[in-house]
């Protein structure tokens, strides 16, 4: 298409600009928002993930727990310090929950690249450590129980966060 007139063409160019710094502006809030969201890793991973426990069956472990599952969810939130922590709770799946504990404190949760680890103290002084790589707000990970220093059970960790 030819132009005719000077103020036509004055009035396209102006467009041109005008939509070249609309442009501009919204990439760099993109770029900004995801610099943001690398620098506070713990972004990627705050939320209620609800899932499954599935207890290995390992001749080292209690064979009365082998296969045992149990509904978690545990809640990451993150401090006002950057520092991740929040709560466990746990339900009957297809057996009670280790030492009938159903309730537990994060007091620890890091991310590291793309995979996550949180501790999780249960009151009868038990401690769970879970880990997993979450991915569009799925995780498969594994979790392992221990207590003064023994292993009490281990197995696979599956949630979804719900938020």
């Amino acid at each position: 298409m030819i132009l005719s007139k000077p103020a036509s063409l004055r009035n396209l160019l102006t467009a041109i600009v005008i939509a070249t710094l609309m442009l501009t502006s919204r990439v760099a809030a993109v770029a900004q928002e995801g610099a943001a969201s690398e620098a506070k890793p713990g972004g990627k991973v705050v939320g209620v993930w609800d899932g499954t426990t599935l207890a290995s069956c390992s001749a080292s472990l209690p064979q009365d727990r082998c296969n045992a599952q149990q509904k978690v969810s545990i809640t990451l939130l993150e401090g006002e310090d950057g520092k991740l922590g929040g709560f466990y709770k746990c339900s009957f799946g297809t057996q009670d929950c280790y030492h009938l504990n159903e309730t537990g404190k994060v007091v620890d949760a890091t991310v590291t690249g793309t995979l996550v680890r949180m501790r999780v103290m249960l009151p009868d002084g038990t401690s769970c450590a879970f880990d997993g790589r979450p991915v569009e707000n799925m995780v498969n990970g594994g979790y392992t129980c221990t207590s003064g220093g023994a292993v009490l059970e281990r197995g696979v960790w599956r949630a979804r966060r719900n938020y």
